[in-house]
């Protein structure tokens, strides 16, 4: 089979094939496809195609495109239909796709009544039980909410979310003298079958209940005030067998096991026979995936838009089909002549499970009935996919300090990430072929902890020492790379836990010495460090600066002459200070670098990777201002810090994604500190050095919507030497936006494969 390549690849030959085919027996055919590259281009314009009726084309990992369909049913074939759409890798078996968009697959929605009209019942929501007419928007204390009043039956209603949600948030307001309370229900199968959360105002509780056959069973209460008149909040979590309620923001928490898996279906309320409640706002959130294929959502139209006949392949009459929209299942279609459907979708490079999918492997799409049934007669695009030059993908550090690439002495380059924000393991992955193409190495003994909320390393020889943290812990890892003469690409050590306490903002920075004994630096209620001897074994975890000063967080180190480590962390009051750990163990005074650094956790990091330069005994620390500058101060020969001077002429952006960071990269390129940024407006890629004195600021990469950015400085397998970096082009926090680029270095920073 031959593809035809989505314009923005390079061209390679395609067969067409546009027979067209009738349903036939009474069956529902798909007789056309036709893909389109452009992703913005308006539902029904005849513009952006990738290739003719039926023609198989070239995909990019990563990048979502569109596949409209021609759905064509017998005269014979009477009633409404509803679809969805499957897929198939490398003619494997068929699977169902799922809907979760791209690149960030969160699942929530947020609801309150500011824009809907008083007087209207809400949309979105479904009457199961009692009169709906006792719902409607109302205007009360200058505000629109939601009033339900229920009559002589209780009213329940259900959120009609595109998925089932596995937590409800609510905020409600009882009326003064009111007995009957409210109830938040889910797993709801009918009125006598579902489960449900009781605020009762008459005896003071809040229960959870099973109601089976009508019969309703007190599972668990706690005694919970309420205030008539005032506005209450309800959390509600419901996964497998396990239910978690919070009411009023921890006043009242508690985790049951109803017995059995509860059902997994919409969540809603329930106004009790005479009750009466007013509701705020409401947020639901579901299981959020990252699958290999997704139906994503397209900002070009809104789900359920009707199509026009585009594709012409069909000689039936024409009956308006939809488009779709981060649904995994059409609207229902009256059955009779033609339709058109078109889907939005995305295929990843990595997905759950750190599966992954690879340059050449082919993707075939079909769709069928909502039950699953094929349809009678189908022509199916088959999609080539492809990796481009430079592509990651994945999902970045949350709290990066050194994490590569790091260059070996064969050229081999290796960069640690997780393969999506919905599984983050740790992944070790390496490029031959000087970043263009990257691949997990040793995956089958990856280390167990995962979720990488901080993590920071140090090359030396043929190993990668990592330091590791999660919110209870701190781990060793370490990597032996291509050139380890015995062990290649293996993982050494897994898991080592270098201490155990709790973290308030993880953040990790790590030296290795000389003598090969280690100092890993990170926080827990404060910044604390602990000292791995060169046998391997972990002093017990000692606080940098005793007594109970403020909290410190964001350290990051540096290793100098003889073996002196270089710290500096931020303080919550906003400033910024610096320490040496001498070899002896014993620690220099502390002094203040700087203030104004910002007072809120998001500048919590607010120092970049040290840099060391051993030709001068140069400790460099660069920093971030709360309006946004890098600053610099530097320590020579253990002298007092010099005068600060401005590094950047622009603004940084600092947490862009809940990193508690500066979106900012420090190197050293022999005796030149360099400085890479992403522009806090634009969210471009700039840069600066400080030859001569630091200059103006030149971009790098523009049009993306940068969150992060790691290189180190290294000489390429043809003698040239640049500084290869990985950064995030826009994925909010997701996956499938990291790619690598390179800037060559020379004293006209020119710029390379960007």
């Amino acid at each position: 089979m031959k593809y035809k390549v989505i314009p923005f690849l390079l061209s390679i030959s395609v067969l067409t094939s546009c027979g067209i085919n009738s349903g036939q027996g009474g069956t529902v055919a798909q007789p056309g496809f036709r893909v389109r590259s452009d992703f913005a281009v308006p539902l029904n314009s005849d513009q952006g195609w990738a290739g003719a009726l039926n023609e198989n084309v070239t995909v990019q990992a990563d990048q979502p495109f569109r596949v409209r369909f021609e759905v064509e049913s017998s005269p014979q074939r009477t009633g409404d239909r509803q679809f969805r759409l499957q897929y198939r890798r490398n003619q494997g078996d068929w699977n169902d796709v799922e809907a979760h968009d791209f690149p960030h697959p969160l699942r929530e929605i947020d609801i309150d009544f500011k824009s809907a009209d008083v007087g209207s019942t809400a949309e979105g929501w479904r009457t199961v039980s009692g009169d709906p007419s006792g719902m409607a928007v109302v205007l009360q204390d200058s505000a629109k909410v939601l009033q339900t009043r229920a009559g002589d039956k209780p009213l329940i209603v259900l959120h009609e979310s595109r998925w089932p949600p596995t937590e409800m948030a609510a905020e409600f307001r009882l009326p003064a003298g009111t007995t009957t309370g409210v109830g938040f229900v889910f797993g709801y199968v009918d009125a006598g079958n579902h489960y449900r959360v009781l605020v009762d105002p008459a005896a003071g509780a809040i229960r959870l209940s099973r109601v089976a056959s009508g019969v309703e069973t007190v599972i668990t209460e706690r005694e919970a005030k309420t205030a008539a008149g005032e506005w209450l909040e309800v959390e509600i979590q419901s996964e497998g067998e396990e239910v978690e309620v919070n009411y009023q923001d921890d006043l009242v928490e508690f985790t049951a096991e109803p017995g059995g898996n509860v059902p997994s279906t919409q969540f809603g309320f329930l106004v009790p026979a005479g009750g009466n409640v007013a509701f705020r706002e409401f947020a639901f959130a579901g299981e959020a995936k990252t699958p290999r294929v997704s139906v994503v959502s397209c900002p070009a139209y809104e789900n359920g838009v009707a199509t026009s006949d585009l594709l012409r392949g069909s000689s039936a009459s024409f009956s308006p089909g939809v488009g779709i929209s981060l649904e995994d299942r059409t609207a229902r279609w009256t059955a009779g002549g033609h339709g058109e459907f078109e889907w939005p979708v995305v295929v990843r490079r990595f997905a759950d499970g750190a599966v992954t999918n690879d340059e050449g492997d082919t993707f075939e799409l079909r769709m069928v009935e909502a039950g699953g049934a094929a349809l009678g007669d189908n022509k199916n695009p088959v999609l080539r996919l492809s990796i481009p030059p430079g592509h990651v993908g994945g999902t970045f550090v949350e709290n990066p300090g050194t994490i590569g690439p790091f260059q070996v002495s064969n050229g081999d380059l290796y960069f640690m990430m997780e393969p999506a924000e919905t599984h983050n393991v740790f992944m070790m992955i390496k490029s031959t072929d000087g970043g263009m193409t990257w691949r997990e190495v040793d995956a089958a003994n990856r280390p167990a902890t995962d979720d990488l909320e901080s993590v920071d390393a140090r090359q030396v020889g043929d190993t990668i020492h990592i330091v590791h943290q999660v919110t209870r812990s701190t781990r060793y890892h370490s990597f032996r790379t291509s050139d380890h003469p015995t062990h290649p690409d293996t993982w050494a050590v897994r898991d080592e836990r270098a201490a155990a306490v709790n973290s308030i903002a993880q953040a990790a920075t790590l030296v290795v010495r000389s003598d090969g004994s280690m100092v890993t630096f990170y926080v827990g209620p404060t910044v604390h460090y602990s000292i791995r001897s060169a046998a391997g074994v972990w002093s017990a975890d000692t606080v940098l600066d005793g007594g109970a000063p403020p909290i410190l967080a964001g350290p990051r180190a540096v290793l100098g002459a003889k073996d002196v480590v270089h710290v500096a962390y931020y303080r919550d009051d906003g400033t910024i200070w610096y320490r040496r750990l001498l070899p002896d163990g014993s620690l220099t005074p502390r002094q203040q670098l700087a203030s104004g650094a910002g007072k809120t956790r998001a500048e919590y990091g607010a120092v970049l990777p040290l840099l060391y330069i051993p030709e001068t005994d140069t400790a460099v620390i660069i920093y971030r201002l709360a309006d946004g500058m890098l600053w610099e101060r530097r320590v020579v020969n253990d002298g007092p810090p010099t005068s600060a001077v401005k590094v950047t002429d622009r603004a940084v952006v600092t947490d862009a994604v809940d990193s508690q960071q500066p979106g900012a990269d420090a190197v050293l390129d022999g005796g030149t500190v360099r400085v890479f940024f992403i522009d806090g407006s634009t969210r471009d890629i700039w840069s600066t050095h400080d030859k001569g004195g630091w200059q103006p600021s030149t971009l790098r990469v523009d049009n993306i919507l940068g969150s992060w950015i790691r290189g180190n400085v290294y000489t390429r397998k043809d003698g040239v030497r640049v500084y290869g970096y990985v950064y995030d082009a826009g994925s909010d926090g997701g996956a499938g936006m990291n790619r690598f680029a390179e800037v060559v270095l020379s004293n006209r920073e020119t710029d390379s494969k960007e």
